[in-house]
């Protein structure tokens, strides 16, 4: 059960849905509140375990990313899927999820989901420090745009795959703190149709009039009948179905409006 001072300390950022189950999303504010702070309040106390969410980046999350994981992301990168540790309360005290096979116990909106390492805002954050990767509950905080709550997942703490992310040094206790987050690999690819006569991105490529396909094709249903790779255009495809040395690592769906350039920062 939260304490009254540690919900003076947060913020409702949105509704997650895990397990078909809608939990209130709350990040701490002002953005300066330290892991001290909400140790203090009782943070703790919750139950922990790994968001893993679809996020738009912000320059301050992509410095915080780039301190973990060194390389991992694509220069100009907006798009990655984000794991952070949380901690989730319920009315009564008890567990968010069974611990047997991890389903959802509450009903609808009686859990609250807290991810210490987000910020609403940064103000009052020095944006020109450091980003220190020291492993634990450091004071750098991000603000990185959660903008598919539907799309979220939890993960044991014990069982989560740190597989999933390179370059992670912490692989079996990855709820030992507070203030972590870290960028998995996308379950998906984008054919690199950067194939204009200028370099720009030319959705056509392929086509009769237009350059050649990159090498990135399609296996399985979206593939050839006989079970061959076939080419499905400059789309998104599952990464377990692309085949070809020009898919590029990228999130299931890019937002109305993105430059594809953009979103994926090239090669």
């Amino acid at each position: 059960m939260m304490t009254e001072q540690l919900r003076a300390m947060l913020i409702g950022v949105g509704v997650v849905v895990l397990g078909g189950t809608g939990f209130y999303l709350l990040t701490p504010q002002p953005a300066t509140r330290t892991m001290a702070e909400l140790r203090d309040a009782g943070l703790a106390d919750g139950q922990s375990l790994i968001l893993v969410c679809p996020e738009k980046l912000t320059p301050q999350t992509r410095r915080r990313i780039n301190s973990a994981q060194p390389g991992f992301l694509r220069p100009h990168q907006l798009y990655a899927r984000i794991a952070r540790v949380a901690k989730c309360f319920t009315a009564d005290g008890g567990n968010c999820f069974r611990p047997l096979d991890w389903s959802v116990r509450v009903a609808d909106l009686e859990g609250e989901i807290v991810v210490p390492s987000l910020r609403h805002n940064l103000d009052g954050v020095d944006l020109d420090a450091s980003v220190a990767d020291d492993g634990g509950d450091s004071s750098g905080v991000d603000d990185s745009n959660q903008y598919q709550l539907t799309s979220c997942r939890a993960d044991r703490c014990a069982t989560y795959d740190a597989g999933a992310a390179p370059g992670i040094p912490w692989p079996d206790t990855p709820c030992a703190v507070l203030n972590r987050l870290w960028a998995e690999t996308p379950p998906c690819v984008l054919p690199a149709c950067w194939v204009a006569p200028d370099g720009g991105w030319d959705s056509k490529a392929g086509r009769a009039g237009h350059p050649a396909a990159p090498d990135c094709k399609a296996t399985g249903p979206r593939g050839l009948p006989d079970g061959g790779a076939r080419w499905w255009g400059c789309n998104v495809l599952p990464a377990d179905v692309a085949v070809g040395t020009q898919c590029v690592p990228t999130e299931c769906s890019v937002l109305a409006g993105d430059d594809p350039p953009d979103v994926l920062g090239g090669l």
